[in-house]
């Protein structure tokens, strides 16, 4: 059996990444391949490793695995396209790090052309350390692996059929600039972005590298700017920097440091002036073409109770008390308060998914952490697959070191993705 720890220890030197996360299959994998390729045994090929960065590079290509689609995981890029029709004054920049074949990065500049950006008027940059998979993303060819989503109805236009596959027009293609460098040693563009994107890289790093590069993307990010992560991926280690937005999905942080206020905004409450799917590039100068979004309720009906206490009565409350009076009472920094309206509304009504999910947030914000366990863990028991209890626990039980259930949960996240 192949001795993988010499060979950890100098991929984790060259990009930083923990031996855990890399796995034995993938890793033995990729060493077999280049010991072919250089016709070497494993102890002659550590000899090369170790005095060749070329050679170094070579097995990188072998190890990261570019796995992206067009608009994966698509609520990212909904509320993307929301903020980049908002903010449509002055340079727009965004930043997709790791870019791998170059999916991410153009389905950004898609998203920023359906909202109604010129060219002229936005930036997108993408940068990996793979310059195999830069290629790739510069000729602008994909097969049909590449679309496992639905496109928008604005980026259907943006693609034609050829012999290989589908090829982006150029338009797209030259909206996107392409840069290699490893993000970790923070080889990154000069200047400050608007959004980034750096997605399903952290849960590879050792502790320290995630804390360095959390810091480099807080650098990189204009105040109030937004930072797009993997689901597992909100993380202890930016909360120095970062506030979580409460956007089902999106997993995203805004750069700002946490505050009560901001954790327990509807995930709703952004203004929408538009939706998506129902904006093309053909009317993106044309007010006519602005549908309004619905507005939209965490609940199917609210909670009605017939008798409020002194709570209700201070914040005026004239109609049925539910999750989004609740809400606006903690935003006006009544913690307090709204664990009473929630701890009574409970009580007179019965359990309540989003209640339960709300009082751990407020008991978190309080720093009860026991009780917000105690709570996350009744919303999960009403609902096991509801991914922000499940996120939210497993941050908990991660700061206080407990690695195994945090894992668990985390897995658990996985699973309730993909159903």
């Amino acid at each position: 059996m192949m001795n993988l720890e010499p060979f950890h220890r100098i991929l984790n030197k060259a990009i930083g990444l923990s031996p855990e996360s890399l796995g034995r299959t993938g890793v033995t994998h990729a060493l077999s391949a280049r010991m072919r390729a250089t016709g070497c045994n494993e102890d002659s090929y550590l000899k090369l490793l170790r005095g060749s960065e070329i050679e170094q590079a070579e097995l990188v290509e072998e190890i990261v695995v570019p796995e992206t689609w067009f608009f994966r995981d698509g609520k990212p890029f909904d509320f993307l396209f929301e903020t980049a029709f908002n903010n449509r004054e002055g340079e727009f920049r965004v930043l997709s790090a790791p870019c791998s074949t170059g999916e991410e990065p153009y389905s950004i500049a898609m998203t920023l052309l359906g909202a109604g950006l010129e060219p002229s008027r936005f930036r997108v940059d993408g940068v990996d350390i793979s310059r195999r998979a830069l290629d790739k993303a510069r000729n602008g060819i994909f097969t049909e692996n590449s679309f496992r989503n639905d496109l928008p109805t604005y980026a259907q236009s943006y693609f034609r059929v050829c012999s290989e596959g589908r090829e982006l027009v150029e338009t797209v293609r030259k909206s996107v600039n392409f840069y290699c460098g490893n993000i970790v040693e923070g080889c990154l563009p000069s200047g400050k972005y608007d959004v980034i994107f750096c997605r399903n890289l952290l849960i590879y790093l050792e502790d320290k590298h995630k804390s360095s590069l959390a810091k480099q993307l807080s650098d990189r990010l204009k105040d109030g700017g937004l930072l797009f992560v993997g689901h597992a991926e909100i993380l202890p280690v930016f909360n120095d920097w970062f506030t979580p937005v409460r956007r089902q999905g999106a997993f995203a942080l805004r750069k700002g440091r946490s505050r009560v206020a901001e954790l327990l905004k509807d995930p709703d409450s952004y203004t929408r002036k538009c939706r998506p799917d129902s904006y093309t590039r053909e009317n993106s100068h044309s007010k006519a073409g602005i549908e309004a979004a619905p507005a939209v309720s965490n609940r199917k009906e609210k909670i009605e109770i017939k008798d409020v206490p002194s709570v209700a009565a201070k914040e005026q409350v004239t109609k049925p008390l539910g999750v989004e009076e609740v809400r606006r009472v903690a935003d006006r920094g009544n913690i307090k308060d709204a664990l009473q309206m929630c701890e009574e509304i409970i009580e007179t009504s019965g359990p309540d998914l989003e209640l339960y999910h709300l009082c751990g947030l407020l008991h978190e914000a309080q720093g009860n952490i026991s009780m917000a366990e105690d709570c996350y863990g009744k919303a999960l028991y009403l609902e096991p697959h509801h991914v922000e209890s499940l996120v939210h626990l497993a941050l908990l039980f991660e700061n206080r070191g407990d690695n195994r259930r945090a894992e668990l949960l985390r897995n658990r996240v996985k699973r309730a993705e993909n159903r």
